[in-house]
């Protein structure tokens, strides 16, 4: 991606009348400035895509583009007829199993009842016993008797403490059937609003991708909407992306309004290279009120990565490999110490100055 300079609004001079022309120069003072180029487009800070979660034919479209939605605010409605009989379903089981777990539901009812005459006929037969047990001791009633009566306190003792285990199982199977059936209840009702997609933030439509009667299919994007401030995405190559962090100066050109600089600063620097996009992704904040941008506008910018006033520089085209010049009545070559450097111009910090004549190596 090569550099491109775009005429900003600080005091930049790039051009040098007649050097091209020149077969011999001395180093001069100007400001130099280095940049990285990039290309990008508008956008908004919180600009997502409202994507279905589920497959069917658009019903309804709440939204236009342009419209303004509130958090929460439905947009769109998917067919659901299918979905619509088993949330019902899902919520009549949820009822009856929650209404089975009170105390007077049917099932429990009934065991309760039962319990009830087991108490019964346990407290007549342990009170047949107690008599029985005391009557043996004078040989009152025969030894057969007694132990029929043992039998019968007993067999009602365990009917007893087997009811109650029942209606304690029968309590923790209804509440368990409850808790599954509130579960499946729940589910049902996340992927009901899955056929109503709502806003996920206060913002603005900015695209509407489907019209009524359309198939919409798991994954596919519905509409974009735009939230927040507008920033300016910029898409920077590999080679340059190690000179880029936040707080760096950008001067950027909107193609809606060309020769026209606006000025930012770059407010994130993604950390992964993105394969989609074949970049590396960098965001800028305007660093003043700008009127008129719309999301999606493309771009171009230049980011400053280096910049000196009044530098000591030299044609780039005078400089030889491995940082060497021609100095005019020399046989050698000159070693130069550079500083920022530009397709066009040189910084120089040291080896030759203002009164040195270069000459070009053509």
């Amino acid at each position: 991606m090569k550099k491109k300079i775009i005429q900003i609004s600080i005091a930049v001079i790039f051009v040098l009348a007649g050097c091209s022309n020149q077969t011999k120069l001395s180093p001069l003072r100007k400001d130099i400035v280095d940049v990285v180029f990039a290309s990008g487009n508008i956008e908004t800070s919180n600009q997502y895509n409202v994507a279905s979660q589920t497959e069917g034919y658009l019903v309804q479209s709440f939204v236009e583009e342009g419209s303004f939605v509130k958090k929460g605010e439905v947009l769109f409605h998917i067919y659901d007829e299918t979905q619509k009989a088993q949330l019902e379903s899902s919520n009549a089981s949820f009822n009856y199993a929650m209404n089975s777990t009170k105390p007077n539901s049917e099932i429990l009812r009934q065991l309760n009842a039962e319990k009830h005459q087991a108490m019964n006929k346990f407290k007549n037969d342990s009170i047949d016993f107690k008599r029985y047990n005391n009557l043996i001791k004078t040989k009152a009633v025969s030894q057969v008797e007694f132990e029929r009566a043992k039998l019968n306190y007993e067999n009602s003792m365990q009917a007893l403490i087997a009811l109650d285990n029942q209606i304690n199982d029968l309590k923790k199977n209804l509440d368990l059937d409850m808790i599954k059936a509130k579960t499946n209840l729940i589910a049902q009702q996340n992927v009901n609003s899955f056929y109503k997609p709502a806003s996920e933030v206060d913002g603005v439509v900015f695209r509407v991708l489907k019209e009524k009667g359309e198939l919409i299919k798991k994954g596919e994007t519905i509409a974009e909407i735009g939230s927040g401030k507008f920033i300016a995405k910029l898409f920077v190559s590999e080679e340059d992306i190690n000179s880029l962090k936040v707080g760096q100066d950008v001067y950027i050109e909107l193609n809606t309004a060309k020769n026209k600089s606006y000025k930012a600063r770059i407010s994130k620097v993604f950390p992964a290279f993105d394969t989609i996009e074949q970049s590396f992704i960098v965001e800028a904040e305007f660093a003043e009120p700008t009127l008129m941008l719309k999301s999606g506008t493309q771009l171009q910018a230049n980011i400053v990565i280096k910049q000196k006033k009044n530098a000591l520089v030299i044609p780039s085209s005078y400089v030889l490999q491995g940082d060497y010049v021609l100095v005019k009545g020399k046989d050698e070559k000159t070693k130069i110490e550079v500083g920022i450097k530009t397709p066009e111009w040189t910084e120089v910090l040291g080896g030759i100055d203002e009164n040195t004549i270069l000459v070009s190596q053509n």
